[in-house]
């Protein structure tokens, strides 16, 4: 500040140069007064300045802490918790060339024969049942421990209120659930809740919550591919960086057939057409059990146990998954004062690729074993003999698909699968039971509206080619938008019995457009 002072005087002096002479002591008196005011009031603005500057840095010192943290884009941080949301809203058009009655999933083992009046009706409908809101919060307990929770819901429930006629009021639906607790330092994972079961197939490593199922639209995606999301608990380890072992127990379900009409024989004491009274396969939740009343829940002591091992070598630009698994189950019922409990296992594998590095990917499924209700057909797990003991169903099954991401915003796709079955059953003297007997009546199948006693029709296998794509209309800060379209040709085929091996088919067509905010 005193040098800003000398500077002016010196300004001053070379101004007044030839008249200094002329000044008296007195101007020059007055002048240095005049500076030393000058240099006073510049140093009181300069404290002012000062003082403001240290009242506004305590100010924001002392300030609360916002509990939301700064992270990554497309996240939300808060008290140490990141959250990422996800989902989509969804509009699918539905059209099939038979009536199955159905929303955005095509119940392949319900498309009629020739028998049904519903086989010379289509069907078409608008749904946006699809839609599909999930949130996963991840937080680090230590810097060896990684915690995560996962939530999503869609829309596909169908309560008794819910109908298409007014409203379409359909409510939400618990897809997955689930905490999971990862340990980077032992390589040692640990989840508990609901979520994809472990024989679904995975992209890489072991995924509980995002399963490789086909890109297709339709909500049963395609024959071959098995899964299913129930609660359970499940443990895994990785060994080196490329291979993962795991087991899980998950909350175990079985499907049971009971018996069709005869062409030949009188009824049976066991189960026949209706199930014998004295067969108890399944229970309905009683008021307060918080099981819908009209549901059956089967009768099961022991949860399903599966291992996997997946395997993700590194080649690099070059990606490749392969797994494989096997399932313990445990089929359970009581029939005439008596328990009867059967075991069964069965196994899979899956190979999921990069043929050419983020152009072609191709994946392919092979499952057998008592599978009936992981399947998309679906089938029944087991039936059962005059004497109420269990007989399973076993299950083949096959799926190949490929998709070509021709453009950064279209990718085409293709998708053959089948599941098949073998026919099993016993005969009391001339009185049938179990699944595709070949006593069972067909007589009617190819008769429309004769009566359903004449047409049994046990599927056998169920085969679908389909094929379609995904455009990318608009991306950007504001989320994607997608339009899509998938053709299927399915076709069902019915053990023979008395009067032939009857067979159906279903075109359909889909068509959705999605938003992705996330």
């Amino acid at each position: 500040m005193k040098g800003l002072g000398g500077i002016l005087l010196g300004s001053m002096l070379v101004l007044a140069g030839p008249a200094w002479a002329d000044d008296d002591a007195s101007e020059l008196r007055a002048l240095k007064a005049r500076l030393r005011q000058l240099e006073q009031r510049m140093e009181q603005q300069a404290r002012r300045q000062e003082a403001l500057a240290a009242r506004a840095d305590t100010q924001v010192a002392t300030k609360a802490p916002s509990p939301f943290d700064p992270c990554a884009p497309g996240k939300l941080c808060y008290r140490g918790v990141s959250f990422t949301f996800g989902g989509w809203i969804d509009l699918t058009g539905i059209y099939r060339s038979r009536n199955l009655a159905s929303d955005t999933g095509s119940v392949f083992n319900a498309i009629p024969f020739p028998q049904s009046r519903n086989f010379n009706t289509d069907e078409a409908r608008f749904s946006a049942r699809q839609t599909r809101l999930s949130v996963l919060a991840e937080a680090n307990a230590t810097t060896d421990t990684h915690i995560a929770g996962f939530g999503e819901i869609d829309f596909e429930g169908a309560a008794q209120t819910a109908n298409s006629v007014a409203t379409n009021s359909y409510n939400p639906r618990l897809r997955q659930a689930s905490i999971e607790i990862d340990r980077t330092d032992l390589g040692l994972h640990v989840l508990a809740g609901q979520t994809w079961s472990l024989n679904a197939p995975s992209k890489a490593g072991i995924d509980p919550r995002v399963a490789d199922t086909p890109g297709v639209i339709d909500f049963e995606l395609v024959p071959g591919f098995l899964g299913a999301r129930q609660p359970g608990i499940r443990v895994w380890q990785d060994i080196g960086p490329e291979f993962k072992l795991a087991i899980s127990a998950e909350n175990p379900q079985t499907s049971f057939f009971g018996g069709n009409t005869p062409l030949v024989g009188m009824p049976a004491v066991g189960p026949q057409g209706v199930l014998n009274p004295n067969l108890l396969v399944n229970l309905t939740g009683p008021g307060g059990s918080f099981f819908n009343s009209l549901n059956n829940v089967s009768l099961n002591h022991v949860p399903d146990i599966t291992v996997k091992a997946a395997w993700d070598p590194l080649l690099g630009p070059y990606k490749l998954h392969l797994e494989g698994w096997a399932m313990y189950r445990d089929f359970y019922d009581r029939f005439n004062f008596a328990n009867h409990d059967v075991n069964t296992a069965s196994f899979g594998v899956h190979l999921s690729a990069e043929i050419v590095p983020k152009t072609l990917e191709l994946q392919a499924s092979a499952s057998y074993g008592a599978l009936g209700r992981f399947t998309a057909t679906p089938f029944p797990d087991v039936t059962v003999r005059q004497d109420g003991s269990i007989q399973p169903l076993p299950i083949t099954a096959f799926l190949v698909g490929t998709v070509w991401h021709t453009t950064p915003s279209l990718d085409l796709y293709a998708y053959a699968g089948l599941e098949k079955t073998r026919a099993t059953f016993s005969d009391v003297g001339t009185v049938p039971f179990g699944y595709g007997n070949p006593l069972y009546n067909n007589l009617g199948c190819n008769i429309e509206n004769s009566p359903a006693a004449t047409c049994n029709g046990n599927t056998s296998e169920v085969r679908q080619y389909t094929a379609g794509f995904y455009d990318t209309i608009f991306k950007g800060a504001y989320g994607t938008i997608k339009a899509g379209a998938q053709y299927s040709y399915t076709q069902r085929f019915a053990f023979s019995g008395v009067g032939g091996a009857p067979k159906t088919d279903d075109h359909i067509v889909m068509t959705q457009l999605r938003y992705y905010p996330f």
